[in-house]
């Protein structure tokens, strides 16, 4: 199945989209890697409880609470 086009295809604009894909891509698994890295920080070297504040199961506990 094919997505209808309006107008004509945009080699400029395709160009671009690509190279900003190329950066922000990567740039987003770093974001991601160094999110983990940091709670785990926390949790381990800081040891205290950011980490387990923001794991689902710990939340529901203390909403019984």
């Amino acid at each position: 199945m094919t997505m209808p086009v309006s107008r004509e295809p945009d080699s400029n604009l395709s160009s671009l989209l690509t190279e900003w894909h190329e950066v922000l891509a990567p740039l987003g698994y770093w974001l991601v890697g160094l999110h983990a890295a940091a709670a785990l920080a926390h949790h381990y070297l800081l040891k205290d409880n950011t980490l387990l504040r923001m794991l689902p199961v710990r939340q529901l506990r203390s909403d019984r609470e």
